[in-house]
């Protein structure tokens, strides 16, 4: 395209891009109309009417540190302003940052003020871009603290007199001290104050739901009857402070030793300490999760084993799903690094993570427009172009605005996403979508080859303009 036909199509994009964000922030978080999301079925659903919900989501668990220096502020509106733009509507992140140099909570029950405040920031801007958020309680990992942060919070606690028996990070799970540090995070948390909107976390329609910890495994009981025995007790917990809000226990998808698990589908066909069915049947738990990194989870196999186990992975969770949970799935991360080296035909480290990034939303969307449960996912993660960002970078950041096959294989899923949904509502009486072709939108068969990205955005937003103003005339 020559650039001032590219000029021309940015300009009309201008104006495109803002009815876009209207209407998603009309339909989506915080709509005072509409209240809290809730599950019917496999379904999530929002509003008097039942309207379906179905989600085009990113990761940035850096929201809330970035927010909490107010210079730095920018950089969060900006994540959500392209987030909308893109027709995305959940955000997942981070509502801890346990010990360390940057602290939500410095010490057990002792909380800093202004990583808070950058945590009502993060709320009040998801709520204004039309974005829910899924907002996690600690980490499995060592990262910001989590639980081996706890464990050690208790090692030291003197007065308590019980350190001495604790010998590992798995202790978070059956320690009554360190659960008692965990429950009290959840009260803090739940019952803060917004200080941006005036509204109680646990009242506030923009959040979507809370995930009672990131990836838990246990290497202690490896078959799952710790990690399912700690989110019996802290699922229940936390509905007895947010009876309003969802909940779902984090988990990768990983099986255990269960009724109905399928062990020998996880990678290397091992336990990793979690039961996927029973855990998602715990008393509290409204939804269920998976993660998907099979160059991760599959080291050293080959492309064609990594692409097996994918299809394996996401058929057998959305079946188990269906016939055992009967509730909503979402795939709450997936990623592909960008590795430096070929796997071969020529394809770059870009083109492949394009490549899986459509994959997993064609997995996402065949499952939704047939009413199956799986009707959502984040990619991880978002990341903006700018000073300050590069050591955020980790191997599967997207940039939008620079990654413009990427931002385009996301603008066309959740336009798709936002059409079932329309779907839904004209025509409620169908009940479930049973579609025999589901459209592909991210094979690299959606467009050709040669279509401009800012042509494909166009086409993108001109379509969401274009339902806005039929809906409109509708209405009139």
């Amino acid at each position: 395209m020559r650039p001032r036909a590219a000029a021309a199509v940015i300009s009309v994009l201008l104006l495109a891009v803002p009815w876009h964000a209207a209407r998603t922030a009309s339909a989506a978080a915080g709509g005072e109309d509409e209240g809290m999301v809730r599950v019917n079925g496999t379904r999530f659903v929002v509003g008097e009417g039942d309207r379906t919900l179905y989600l085009s989501g990113f990761n940035a668990y850096w929201l809330m540190e970035m927010a909490s220096d107010p210079s730095q502020r920018g950089k969060v509106v900006s994540a959500f302003r392209q987030a909308s733009a893109h027709g995305m509507n959940l955000a997942r992140t981070w509502a801890f940052s346990d010990g360390g140099d940057r602290p939500l909570q410095s010490s057990p029950g002792v909380y800093h003020e202004d990583m808070f405040q950058g945590l009502d920031f993060v709320i009040a801007e998801a709520r204004r871009h039309g974005i829910y958020l899924l907002l996690c309680l600690t980490n499995n990992f060592d990262d910001f603290g989590g639980r081996r942060q706890y464990v050690q919070w208790a090692r030291e606690d003197v007065a308590a007199g019980v350190g001495h028996n604790l010998t590992s990070a798995d202790d978070f799970f059956n320690s009554t001290l360190v659960k008692s540090y965990y429950k009290n995070h959840v009260k803090t948390v739940l019952t803060r104050v917004n200080t941006v909107t005036g509204v109680a976390y646990r009242d506030d329609p923009a959040i979507f739901g809370w995930e009672l910890m990131n990836e838990p495994r246990c290497n202690a009981e490896p078959t799952g009857a710790l990690v399912q025995s700690w989110v019996e007790e802290m699922s229940p917990y936390l509905k007895t402070i947010d009876g309003n809000h969802l909940v779902t226990p984090g988990l990768e998808g990983f099986y255990g030793d269960g009724a109905h698990e399928s062990k020998e589908l996880n990678p290397w066909g091992i336990y990793y300490g979690t039961n996927y069915i029973a855990t998602h049947r715990a008393p509290g738990i409204d939804f269920a999760t998976i993660h998907l990194y099979p160059d991760v989870w599959l080291w050293g196999t080959t492309a064609d084993q990594r692409a097996r186990f994918f299809r394996n992975w996401t058929a057998s969770h959305v079946r188990d799903t269906d016939a055992h949970l009967g509730v909503p799935l979402l795939v709450t991360e997936y990623g592909k690094f960008l590795w430096v080296d070929q796997e071969g035909g020529g394809e770059n480290a870009t083109a492949r993570r394009d490549r899986f990034l459509g994959t997993v939303l064609d997995a996402i969307y065949e499952s939704a427009s047939r009413g199956g449960p799986l009707v959502g996912g984040a990619f991880w993660q978002l990341l903006l172009d700018g000073d300050g960002m590069d050591a955020l970078k980790d191997g599967y950041q997207i940039v939008l605005p620079k990654d413009e096959r990427a931002a385009s294989i996301i603008s066309e899923h959740s336009q798709k996403m936002a059409e079932l949904s329309d779907q839904d509502a004209a025509a409620p009486a169908r009940g479930r979508r049973r579609w025999s072709e589901p459209r592909k939108i991210g094979g690299f068969g959606a467009w050709r080859s040669s279509t401009h990205p800012y042509v494909q955005r166009f086409l993108v937003c001109f379509g969401s303009l274009f339902r806005s103003f039929s809906s409109l005339l509708g209405a009139l």
